[in-house]
């Protein structure tokens, strides 16, 4: 029996770690981003907390006026990342767990939720970001695309 926690302790150790550096591969977002459109610009500004903590607001900004303001954290919870977005048309926080993360990409679902249950983030380069939200609304796919730009601060 103690031999059986040793290894299982030994493994929980090596788990940690490796889902800290996957993390650490989010720390890109880092910075304000950027849609300047029309209609309204959108802003997305990440900081991060600490190691294995990120947070954004997101928001758009049409003739001085916000709207559609988001809070969002990165974060890692029992060894796992998730990403949890809090915005008014929800109860509360919806969490997303990280299924895909690399260099370029991360994708966290939630396949429980309305709409979205897919959050994309992926990298194009060091100053320019592609995010997509999708899901099934009314029986089909659907997707909505933001290209973001880092901003000069």
């Amino acid at each position: 029996m103690l031999k059986f926690c040793i290894i299982i302790l030994f493994s929980a150790g090596l788990v940690f770690p490796q889902v800290q550096n996957d993390f650490a591969r989010l720390f890109y977002l880092e910075g304000s981003w950027i849609i300047k459109n029309e209609k309204a610009d959108i802003h997305e500004i990440w900081e991060r907390r600490n190691a294995s903590l990120l947070t954004a607001v997101s928001f758009y900004l049409a003739n001085g006026d916000t709207t559609n303001v988001e809070t969002i954290e990165l974060k890692i919870i029992d060894g796992s990342i998730h990403y949890i977005p809090v915005v008014q048309h929800n109860a509360g926080a919806v969490y997303f767990k990280a299924s895909v993360l690399n260099d370029s990409i991360a994708v966290c679902e939630n396949p429980e939720h309305d709409f979205p249950t897919k959050i994309i983030y992926r990298k194009i380069n060091g100053d320019s970001l592609h995010a997509r939200i999708e899901g099934i609304k009314n029986g089909k796919l659907k997707g909505i695309d933001y290209y973001f730009r880092r901003e000069n601060e």
